[in-house]
């Protein structure tokens, strides 16, 4: 297996990852499990930071995918919506862990749906924008 190759897998698994770590978070959650709820959440953000490495690394070494589809529009509003709110979701994600730590649940609370919709988007659409260029 190709470097490449290695390094695209690994970021596709580690976004999964993480996004699948969101999704029980908010279940557990909801289901009252506070402790399992912490390290679901705490495993998402472990996970995401695993794939920006990953991404970074790639996109350093190898050159980026041109799409050459018949979607092109769809695929650009895709990228576009995936690029953006992946941006947003690091600073959502970090004050959302920060008040957390600090036990500033009201607060956490509020933007805890939002930080997760948004996570849970971004995860959906990077495996989609793969689809795209296969």
């Amino acid at each position: 297996m190709s470097p490449y190759t290695l390094l695209l897998y690994g970021s596709l698994v580690a976004i999964a990852t993480s996004g699948l770590f969101v999704i029980s978070g908010v279940i557990l959650i909801r289901l009252g499990y506070r402790d399992y709820h912490k390290a679901a959440m705490l495993s998402a953000s472990m996970f995401a930071l695993i794939f920006v490495i990953l991404y970074m690394i790639r996109s350093s070494l190898f050159p980026h995918a041109i799409y050459t589809g018949s979607y092109r529009a769809l695929f650009l509003t895709t990228l576009w919506s995936h690029t953006l709110l992946s941006i947003v979701n690091f600073p959502m994600a970090a004050t959302t862990i920060y008040l957390a730590v600090k036990k500033r649940y009201d607060r956490h609370k509020k933007i805890a749906p939002y930080t997760a919709g948004v996570w849970i988007y971004v995860a959906f659409t990077g495996w989609l924008i793969y689809f795209f260029l296969r």
